[in-house]
């Protein structure tokens, strides 16, 4: 028995709900469909799939034996990949999640320039204040605000972006209020408070006195950082805002900085991707051009450069320890 076959046969009937459609998925004969799994099952000792006239849905062995078994056929498409990729153009599809302001403010370009190289790749881009599982939900790459240390031993991640949050208000909000000078005066002033979760309400504050423990205020609270900057831009008080999304907005002079001695500490956003020992070429290949994208560019706004990784691929320049997440 073709166990790679097999495989393949048992993901056909679980993505289409039957036998018969697996067989027309896969050209093969609906009785042919029927003994691969029969010798596999006999083979494997287990039944995978509780069949009716009906329906058939998989057993809890069959499960397990779908999740590895997917892995395995990806591993193989992507060593069959990887060994063509010298002598041909890339193509395939790229399927990528994102953090919502990352994904909106940064990304689209990045991926723009990178399709102008590849035309024969397509990417397609899910943006989502949630974290999504990549394996379940076949996703090539997530591009995450820190990554929780990855208690997952089957991810890997890589730096992209280094950010801060910084506070910033309306020119006509400081025209008609002034500027504050520290954390006392912000103290009863209207403010737009960016949440995700149990993320946003509280942020660790560097200061000219030192770190510092800032609870943002209740008032207007919102989980989306368009709202937040349409809401400040109005003219409702100040915000402490993502600084690749603050900055064209500085530079279109709807918002001006406030506090500058006064951000978070930095934030990195990583590229997370299920570890595997082949890599397809075109999300290698995606994944390195990324990280060259935003290689030595520093946050728009006050914080530290992109470090450099000594010359090494993304995929050689893993890391498994950031300490907080965010999905904004």
């Amino acid at each position: 028995m073709n166990m790679l076959i097999a495989m393949n046969v048992v993901a056909e009937i679980a993505r289409g709900g039957s036998f018969t459609a697996a067989a027309r998925s896969l050209n093969l004969s609906a009785p042919s469909v029927s003994r691969i799994v029969s010798d596999l099952e006999a083979d494997l000792g287990v039944r995978l799939f509780n069949r009716s006239t009906r329906h058939v849905a998989l057993t809890e062995e069959g499960q397990v034996f779908l999740k590895r078994g997917d892995a395995i056929l990806e591993e193989v498409e992507a060593l069959r990949e990887m060994t063509r990729a010298r002598h041909r153009v890339l193509s395939g599809q790229i399927t990528l999640s994102s953090a919502l302001s990352f994904g909106n403010e940064l990304l689209p370009p990045a991926i723009a320039a990178f399709l102008a190289r590849h035309p024969d790749v397509q990417v397609q881009l899910g943006i989502a204040n949630r974290t999504v599982d990549l394996i379940q939900e076949h996703v090539d790459i997530a591009f995450r605000i820190g990554v929780g240390g990855l208690p997952d031993s089957t991810l890997k991640a890589v730096r992209v972006l280094d950010s801060r949050l910084i506070f910033v208000a309306s020119p006509g909000y400081l025209s008609a209020h002034g500027c504050p000078a520290n954390l006392a005066e912000l103290e009863g002033r209207p403010m737009v408070k960016l949440f995700t979760g149990s993320w946003g309400h509280v942020q660790d504050l560097q200061t000219p006195d030192g770190p510092v423990e800032y609870r943002l205020p209740e008032g207007f609270s919102v989980d989306a950082f368009r709202a937040q900057v349409g809401a400040v831009s109005a003219g409702h008080g100040i915000a402490l805002m993502h600084d690749y999304v603050a900055a064209p907005e500085i530079a279109e002079g709807r918002l001006v900085r406030v506090l500058p001695g006064y951000q978070t500490a930095s934030q990195s956003v990583y590229a997370v991707y299920a570890h595997r020992q082949f890599m397809a070429a075109r999300i290698r290949v995606f994944l390195d051009f990324i990280v060259e994208w935003f290689r030595g560019r520093s946050t728009p706004i006050g914080g530290p450069a992109e470090q450099e990784d000594g010359g090494q691929g993304a995929a050689a320049q893993l890391q498994k320890t950031p300490a907080q997440s965010s999905d904004l």
